[in-house]
């Protein structure tokens, strides 16, 4: 009964703090700007829109106050997590963990290592043209015993999308409620379902990487709100990007985040100025909704690695999960090409590492998971991923047996020199016109459609090399427009390009922003 008074209290409490709320007060405070809005204003505001009491119209006001006169960190927060508590939130207490009835029975250091295990640790990535960094992070740092649980998106416009590309595997399934995600993240690894022999009655170790679509009830509130952003100008808030980005990532429940914030031609922020500020402002938002957030600021000038399009970029990363085990088949991809696609991945895995302690510092943990990454863990991790969520593991055993597009032509130079740079917003919107991603979320696309190229900044060529090899399913694209818009986005120099911008700018956390250190990068 004194449970039951206390909840009877608290609403009584939260009934006589909004008994005064209207949608015109809400809007107004914000269009004055005189103070910001506490939590309660907002959550009410959010609640009182899902329930149909606060109309479109209202909404979009309000959005426009926001996106006018900004909101502060508090607010921000504030936001993301009324966005996350319009729907369904993770909940890993429900699912039961590995070994969870012989807890009494565990060693302390057993416990510690149980601990370490269940660590939840995410990325996120604001997008890019060739960014198939998700597809070898998630199993890589898996094979560390972190648990990865990955949500991911589709690809709109220029952009690919993560989900796309894992279901150009044949039977691969992303659709998951939140407690299946869960249970499947903490079922047993298919390559460990049998007893191990060591008499303690274990099942193997858990899958713990899965990357699957947000289901359809986890955060609402950001579907309803963004649609009326995107047809009123408000998209570009940083607040307001903010709060629906890291809504479906807080919604996981994750320990910790990694981001790589993305700048340059390729990304939705020109310069390194713009991301900064927003990874900032997304990394204050977890660290007040209480999940440690850390961010690498990269480059997305030039596509990453040496391919675009679906299949195409989930064939790249088995080359590169692959390399060096003696598998017995034609790399379709030249290793050299995919080298800043690599160097990003590791740098990802060695901050999600340390986050999960596992290492002490990022070149730490950038070494170990690329030690990983050549003796096939991270390899046998994705496996394990593609057959537990249903995809067809003889198809990333034997790419070469895919059904390739049906119409292909190569991009030829036209001169000799060096290649000083290769536009990734032509290049991803060219990916689009070949079928490889789409305009609008309702329209399908070509998993075999894509480009695969084979030289890349900073490369000498002759007149008459290959540059680039494009692929479609769609009759006249290639002849018509393709080639000649993939060749324009190679820009040409005389003289020899010298070394690259780096890759990875700084890294940012709740302390401040620093200078990348490129050492942590070295091959030795």
């Amino acid at each position: 009964s004194s449970s039951s008074s206390s909840s009877s209290s608290s609403t009584t409490e939260t009934l006589s703090l909004t008994s005064h709320l209207t949608p015109q007060v809400i809007i107004a405070k914000k269009r004055q700007n005189r103070e910001p809005h506490t939590a309660i204003e907002i959550s009410w505001f959010i609640q009182q829109f899902m329930e149909g009491n606060v109309k479109d119209y209202q909404m979009t006001a309000w959005l426009m106050a926001i996106c006018l006169n900004g909101m502060t960190d508090e607010e921000t927060a504030a936001l993301t997590e009324s966005m996350v508590q319009s729907g369904v939130v993770m909940d890993w207490s429900n699912p039961s963990l590995p070994n969870s009835n012989n807890n009494n029975a565990a060693t302390a250091s057993q416990q510690q290592q149980q601990q370490q295990r269940n660590h939840k640790v995410d990325k996120h990535s604001t997008g890019g043209v060739g960014d198939k960094v998700s597809l070898i992070l998630a199993p890589l740092v898996a094979s560390f015993d972190l648990t990865v649980p990955m949500m991911a998106g589709r690809g709109l416009g220029h952009t690919g999308g993560t989900i796309d590309k894992l279901e150009s595997i044949p039977g691969f399934r992303t659709q998951y409620a939140a407690e299946e995600f869960a249970q499947l993240l903490l079922s047993s690894s298919p390559s460990n379902d049998t007893n191990d022999g060591d008499g303690d009655g274990d099942c193997g170790e858990p899958l713990n990487a899965a990357i699957v679509s947000p289901s359809e009830n986890m955060c609402p509130a950001d579907k309803r709100m963004y649609a009326l952003r995107d047809v009123t100008s408000t998209v570009t808030s940083p607040p307001l990007q903010t709060s629906s980005i890291m809504s479906k990532k807080i919604a996981e429940r994750p320990d910790s985040l990694v981001l790589d914030v993305k700048f340059g031609r390729g990304s939705f922020n020109n310069n390194v100025e713009e991301s900064l500020e927003l990874a900032k402002r997304m990394i204050q938002t977890g660290e007040l909704c209480g999940i440690r957030t850390t961010a690498l600021v990269t480059r997305m000038d030039d596509p990453l690695g040496c391919s675009v399009g679906n299949w195409l970029e989930v064939e790249e990363c088995i080359d590169i999960m692959t390399v060096g085990m003696g598998e017995d088949r034609k790399v379709e991809t030249d290793g050299s090409l995919s080298k800043d696609l690599v160097d990003v991945t590791l740098a990802l895995a060695g901050q999600m590492l340390v986050q999960g302690g596992k290492a002490e510092t990022i070149r730490q943990g950038f070494v170990m998971a690329r030690e990983h990454l050549s003796n096939g863990k991270a390899w046998q991790k994705f496996q394990d991923m593609v057959k537990a969520q249903g995809g067809d593991v003889s198809c990333i055993d034997h790419p070469e047996k895919y059904p390739r597009a049906k119409f292909s032509a190569q991009v030829i130079s036209p001169r000799t020199g060096y290649i000083s740079s290769i536009d990734s917003m032509e290049i991803g919107l060219v990916g689009v016109l070949l079928g490889a991603g789409r305009k609008t979320v309702e329209e399908s696309v070509d998993f075999s459609a894509g480009i695969r190229f084979r030289k890349k900044a900073g490369a000498f060529v002759c007149r008459g090399d290959v540059l680039a090899e494009a692929y479609t399913e769609r009759d006249g694209v290639l002849e018509n427009n393709a080639v000649r818009r993939v060749l324009e986005a190679f820009r040409f120099s005389d003289v020899e390009v010298g070394d690259l911008p780096p890759l990875i700018t700084n890294f940012v956390t709740k302390n401040g922003v620093e200078e990348f250190d490129q050492s942590t990068l070295a091959d030795n």
